[in-house]
């Protein structure tokens, strides 16, 4: 990919009319957009009405106004998270123009508003703009750009669209490069605005690729994604775009998207597997299709259920209602199982239902983390058994589990490195990875090794446990991959 760096900037009205024909945007709308307006276009029922009356109505410090769905833009996330009362329109936008009612409304004498919050697609302005560079540079300015002008102690803060990766590999190399294009020239409007903001979650691989990510459309994320998209844009600006870091967002993107078109990723094909992932925060402290068990389901179709919990253990503590031995008990004493999803119940008879007892069931065991980090003994020489240490709880439940379901297959899967050290150590961090080793040999379990041979190394820490601890978004997602190549070339 060639740098551009060295970019000059021109003037917006020239950079639209004349890059834009040249690389072939209108090619590009005319094709791949005109579907897209048609099904955005909302019906004409007096919605927007119903929502000015609301917003004149109401007092809000924020509104949120998108072009695509925002069902999941929830007015408790801007409460909760941003400490705003916020005015989340559900109505979607079809064009630009329409910006200006609820802005004026929104905006208005007496107005408290400090937050307008907009969720904009440039694909779709510039065909709403009938593809003219003119009446597109008029509309953004008469309708976006001189509210921003207008309002300087008001922020605007704009999340281009997250598509799905096949949304984007369904584009031609011209068309991607109109796309990108258009997308450019959208935020350079911005920048020169210093109450605006612009966010592009979009590059990341971790968001595209999963196709359980997204619902009813290939731009519509689903509950937890959307959240999570808000968390990383609007409160933490983990995903902002500027002037300085725009040509290393768009190359990557780039870069990205020609991987996958010339030498596409191909995952394995785990449909004929139930997978049950049992183990500490890791797992549980994340739910849906962005969890490790979820990225698993998503990219490989296998049926997976998310028993973690977070600050679980192998061995039994004196407080230890969700360490691995009380779950276990609980699971077959008490005939149930809180998963870590909406907290469903999981039983377990459910493996002998008809749509799970053709699989093969295999069980994902991982902990020893807060083993590691609580000082719990390894062993027990004198009670291989003794549920208070970590081989002991390890050996206890794997036991009862192969009693119950002797056909599963087990995989015990190793912390990776850590950027913590514990106050209290009764052992290294490398001395529970051995013991796992060691059990597996034991007891005939199969093993992965995130220790020693993995994506995280003591070099790159940062870049894939924020907290020295937790794997992000990349690193839950190259968990996955381990477990899914594993489960295809080891376990089968």
């Amino acid at each position: 990919m060639s740098n551009h760096q060295s970019r000059k900037k021109k003037s917006l009205y020239i950079f639209i009319c004349i890059l834009l024909p040249a690389i072939g945007i209108a090619a590009f709308l005319a094709a791949g957009l005109r579907d897209r307006t048609a099904d955005s276009l909302p019906p004409a029922d007096g919605k927007m009405a119903a929502e000015l009356a609301q917003l004149s109505e109401g007092t809000y410090d924020s509104v949120l106004l998108s072009m695509h769905s925002s069902r999941y833009f929830t007015e408790e996330d801007f409460l909760t998270y941003l400490g705003q009362t916020a005015f989340v329109a559900s109505r979607p936008l079809s064009d630009v123009e329409e910006l200006s009612p609820y802005l004026d409304c929104a905006l208005g004498t007496g107005s408290e508003i400090s937050h307008v919050y907009l969720c904009l697609d440039p694909g779709l302005l510039w065909e709403a703009a009938g593809k003219d560079a003119k009446r597109w540079q008029s509309s953004l300015t008469d309708h976006l750009y001189s509210y921003i002008r207008k309002h300087p102690g008001v922020s605007f803060e704009v999340l281009l669209p997250y598509p799905q990766l096949d949304y984007w590999l369904s584009l031609s190399s011209e068309q991607l490069d109109a796309l990108v294009t258009a997308y450019r020239t959208f935020a350079d409007g911005l920048y020169a605005y210093p109450n605006a903001k612009i966010f592009f979650p979009g590059s990341q691989y971790w968001l595209m690729v999963n196709p359980d990510n997204y619902e009813d459309t290939l731009f519509d994320a689903n509950e937890l994604i959307t959240q999570k998209l808000f968390l990383l844009s609007f409160c933490d600006a983990v995903y902002q775009i500027t002037p300085e870091n725009e040509d290393a967002c768009w190359n990557a993107f780039r870069e990205t998207i020609d991987r996958e078109r010339e030498a596409p990723t191909l995952y394995p094909d785990l449909s004929d597997w139930c997978l049950v992932f049992f183990g500490d925060s890791i797992f549980g402290n994340y739910s849906g299709s962005f969890s490790v068990p979820g990225y698993v389901s998503g990219l490989s179709r296998a049926v997976t259920y998310n028993c973690a919990s977070g600050g679980s253990s192998a061995s039994m503590g004196t407080e230890g209602f969700f360490d691995f031995p009380n779950v276990i008990d609980v699971f077959f004493t008490e005939n149930r199982l809180i998963l870590n999803d909406d907290r469903q119940i999981l039983y377990p008879d459910e493996f002998e239902k008809d749509d799970v007892s053709s699989k093969e069931l295999c069980f994902i065991i991982n902990f020893g983390i807060n083993d590691y980090i609580s000082g719990a003994a390894i062993e027990n020489p004198a009670d291989p058994f003794d549920i208070g240490t970590f081989k002991g709880g390890l050996r206890h439940c794997i036991t009862r589990l192969r009693e119950r379901f002797p056909q599963a297959r087990y995989v015990l899967v190793s912390p990776t490195r850590l950027g913590v050290v514990p106050q209290r150590q009764a052992a290294a961090l490398t001395d529970y990875i051995r013991a796992l080793e060691e059990l597996s040999q034991e007891m005939d379990l199969y093993f992965i090794d995130n220790y020693h041979d993995f994506i995280i190394t003591e070099d790159n820490l940062s870049d894939y446990l924020p907290d020295g601890c937790h794997p992000n978004e990349e690193g839950r997602l190259g968990m996955a991959v381990r477990i899914m190549d594993f489960m295809e070339d080891a376990v089968r």
